[in-house]
């Protein structure tokens, strides 16, 4: 092993600046000569600082042993250096599975290698050289600054046994066998293996490819074919470059893209494929909102099955989301006035109703809330983000187990056992009505105590004591005061505590369209109360 100071591929020259662990092997392999089979140390040149005849001190009974380099065994060679009391030291030692370092060096010399080696890199590495039949294969090394290096792993050095045939055929009687005998004895196998180990990794492959088309099948069985290619997609979203992003979710990203081919704006979910949630909402807004069709919900054009990308295609919503009319104030410098949140509340019952009462299952949908509702370019509701909705027959109930949807907007009941009905539906869009009307987040403050407030609180604490239009969003410069009334009223209702005092979707249409009354004894305190 030589550390040089200057790079070795500049110049044929050897440098005159280097520092070299030696060992000497120049003697007959037949002679045990150990005067010629020694370990040395070089600095900057080929006469050895110190040396010492190979050996090792064994580390059971702590003698020495005498070892031949060129006996073809295999051994280990340890070359550490204590910068701390400048002692280089070399140790060897017999190899095998359980070879320890001895406890012992070899050869240790006092040497400060802050002296010779100076230079802005330096390089390890091995050098050979012989005028002899001598062969010499390293199996491994490890090499490590400021510590002690990393052991060896022996199981890996499998290669050992074909470098002692290897090396005794150069040996025997002193000189090389034919190339012939190499080839037969040692490529051929070698060859052999690989080729054994190329017909196993293509049948692996093989399989894999046939696993993974049985798959897809199967997904097109359950699920339809794929509506979109990957490469439609990609040219849609210019390689779903940022500029095309609209925002970021729990479970992936959306794009806006223009199709290649009809030219239609649309929005691509692009579904994180890291996350199992985020499978699960693929496959459940595939086989719920794939089969849905309402005015008043967003629009599944297709999907997308791409390697691990899940994507899914709806129709472009320009003007975005609710949630950023009511709690971003400058956005586009527009505002809503009441007959467009009163309008955009109807859509929404409307879409719920629908969902609840009027398709062919029900359809629970699990995250009602303001950022979910999208708007069309002529500002109609849509309901969207159908990953957490799961569908019943009717008449029975729902298989939910766990708890899902988004903070403020979950039913007492749901946070206590986690099991999601149309009364938990009924909830949050009861919280989603005030939100729309006071344009206030359903948990927008504290407490004189420190404990949240959320807007339902709010509302009946200012409704008992004032007037419950005094919560309306002072931004509004006109309403219909009957209207915002009913809507706020309505809102507490739906978010009663208890969910047998909550009306169903299709009473809630009624009140809405002024073709029902709410009750005449609906005050605050009977708001309060719980079964």
């Amino acid at each position: 092993m030589y550390w040089n100071v200057e790079n070795p591929l500049e110049s044929q020259v050897p440098s005159s600046r280097f520092l070299a662990v030696e060992l000497d092997t120049k003697c007959n392999p037949e002679v045990e000569d150990l005067d010629d089979n020694h370990i040395g140390i070089d600095n900057s040149s080929l006469i050895s600082i110190s040396s010492v005849s190979a050996g090792f001190y064994d580390p059971e009974d702590g003698n020495m042993y005498g070892f031949n380099l060129t006996s073809t065994k295999p051994m280990q060679v340890w070359v550490d250096y204590d910068s701390k009391h400048t002692i280089l030291s070399v140790t060897i030692a017999p190899y095998s599975s359980s070879t320890t370092k001895p406890s012992r060096p070899l050869l240790s010399v006092a040497h400060d290698l802050s002296t010779s080696l100076e230079p802005k890199a330096v390089y390890a590495g091995f050098s050979s050289a012989t005028d002899t039949a001598n062969k010499h294969y390293i199996l491994g090394w490890s090499f490590r600054l400021n510590g002690e290096a990393a052991a060896l792993n022996y199981s890996a050095l499998s290669l050992m046994t074909i470098q002692e045939s290897s090396a005794q055929q150069f040996l025997t009687h002193g000189r090389p066998h034919s190339y012939k005998t190499l080839i037969c004895k040692v490529l051929l196998p070698i060859v052999a293996v690989a080729i054994l180990v190329s017909a196993a990794l293509f049948s692996v492959y093989m399989k894999r490819r046939l696993q993974a088309r049985r798959t897809e099948l199967e997904w097109q069985r359950e699920y339809g074919p794929p509506s979109f290619t990957y490469k439609e997609l990609l040219a849609a979203t210019n390689g779903f470059n940022d500029k095309m992003l609209l925002g970021r979710g729990g479970f992936g990203s959306v794009y806006r893209g223009v199709l290649p081919v009809s030219k239609q704006m649309v929005a691509i979910k692009r579904v994180s494929p890291e996350s199992r949630q985020g499978m699960n909402e693929f496959m459940s807004e595939i086989v719920i909102l794939g089969h849905l069709r309402h005015r008043n919900l967003v629009q599944l054009l297709g999907h997308c099955r791409h390697k691990q990308q899940l994507l899914l295609v709806y129709d472009y919503m320009p003007n975005g989301s609710l949630d950023s009319y009511l709690h971003t104030p400058h956005r586009n410098n527009t505002k809503l006035c009441w007959a467009q949140r009163f309008h955009i509340i109807k859509g929404i019952a409307s879409g719920l109703f629908y969902l609840h009462e009027d398709w062919e299952q029900v359809v629970i949908h699990r995250d009602i809330k303001t950022s979910n509702v999208l708007l069309d370019d002529e500002m109609n509701a849509r309901l969207g983000d159908f990953g957490l909705a799961r569908s019943h027959d009717h008449g029975a109930d729902a298989h939910t187990t766990h708890l899902a949807g988004t903070y403020g907007y979950i039913a007492p009941e749901l946070a206590r056992l986690g099991k999601a009905t149309k009364a938990t539906d009924v909830f949050a869009f009861g919280v989603l009505m005030m939100e729309v009307a006071c344009a206030k987040r359903p948990i927008w403050g504290n407490t004189v105590n420190g404990d949240p407030l959320t807007l339902a609180d709010w509302v009946l604490t200012t409704w008992r004591a004032r007037s419950i239009t005094d919560t309306v969003d002072p931004r509004l410069d006109a309403y219909v005061e009957e209207e915002i009334e009913l809507v706020l009223k309505l809102g507490l209702l739906c978010s009663h505590p208890s969910p047998n005092s909550r009306p169903h979707m299709r009473r809630i249409m009624q009140y809405l369209e002024r073709n029902a009354s709410l009750p005449a004894d609906l005050q605050p305190d009977a708001l309060l109360s719980s079964d």
